[in-house]
């Protein structure tokens, strides 16, 4: 009996390797969007053209890239309403991922069903985006994501 025991413990165990770096990734992500909220919020009161550009210098993006030329395109458009719905979208993004992975790091079966929810939801944009302007960094997040999906599908034993 003992040895079945500890055979079912090992087997729970394996299947939820990945679990740790599931909620490290939403932890990042999480992290990564509260700084984006507030970094749009500290630079309400700049010119958003001189914040793009600043910020391209700062990550060595050159001003002649796709990239920058679509930032630049963003920061002419940008309002004073705009910028704050932008981080309260982030601040929202990020308060849903906290959940997700706090959930998930609790074991809680609701954040399995979540966290299946709402990478599932986004899904649809994901695809959407990539049969507008393909790339493959958005084809590996699809694939990253549903592939979360599938092993948080599968794996329910570690919810238990």
């Amino acid at each position: 009996m003992r040895a079945l025991y500890s055979r079912t413990g090992l087997v729970a165990a394996r299947s939820s390797a990945l679990l740790p770096w599931i909620v490290a990734f939403k932890a990042a992500k999480a992290a990564l969007l509260t700084l984006l909220g507030v970094a749009v919020l500290l630079a309400q009161d700049r010119n958003p053209v001189e914040v793009a550009v600043r910020l391209a210098e700062a990550v060595h993006l050159p001003l002649s890239s796709r990239l920058f030329s679509r930032l630049y395109e963003l920061a002419i458009r940008t309002t004073p309403a705009k910028e704050v719905a932008a981080a309260l979208t982030a601040f929202g993004y990020a308060i849903l991922m906290g959940t997700e992975g706090v959930g998930l790091y609790l074991r809680r079966s609701w954040a399995r069903w979540f966290t299946i929810g709402a990478t599932s939801s986004l899904m649809p944009i994901e695809v959407y985006e990539i049969a507008r302007e393909p790339g493959i960094v958005r084809v590996v997040i699809l694939l990253i994501n549903a592939a979360l999906v599938v092993y948080l599908w599968r794996r329910k034993e570690i919810f238990e």
